[in-house]
C-alpha cells in the first residue's frame, strides 16, 4: 500500500510515527549530527527485540528485507530504456 501513495504522503506517515518520526526528523535536519546515533538506536532496538522475542526477530528482519533488497538491485542494474 505504501508503494501507491505519493511520496510527499508517505514521508509524513513516517514522520507522524511517535518514536520513529521524531528520530527521522531530526536526520532530515542535521543529518550529519543525527546519523549515528540514528543508526544505534535502530541496532539498539533490534538487539533489544532479539533479546525479548529471541531470533525470531531476526528471521523476521531478514525476511522483511529480502524483497527491499530486490528491488534495489533490480533498480540498480536497470538501464530504464537505454540500449547499451
Amino acid at each position: 500500500m505504501l508503494l501507491t501513495l505519493p511520496f510527499k504522503l508517505t514521508g509524513r506517515l513516517i514522520l507522524a510515527v511517535p518514536l520513529l518520526g521524531g528520530m527521522c526528523r531530526e536526520v532530515a535536519r542535521d543529518p550529519e549530527r543525527a546519523l549515528l546515533p540514528f543508526l544505534i538506536n535502530l541496532l539498539m532496538g533490534v538487539a533489544l527485540a532479539s533479546w525479548i522475542f529471541g531470533p525470531v526477530i531476526i528471521m523476521a528482519l531478514a525476511l522483511t528485507l529480502a524483497p527491499v533488497m530486490l528491488v534495489t538491485i533490480m533498480l540498480a542494474s536497470a538501464d530504464f530504456g537505454r540500449a547499451l
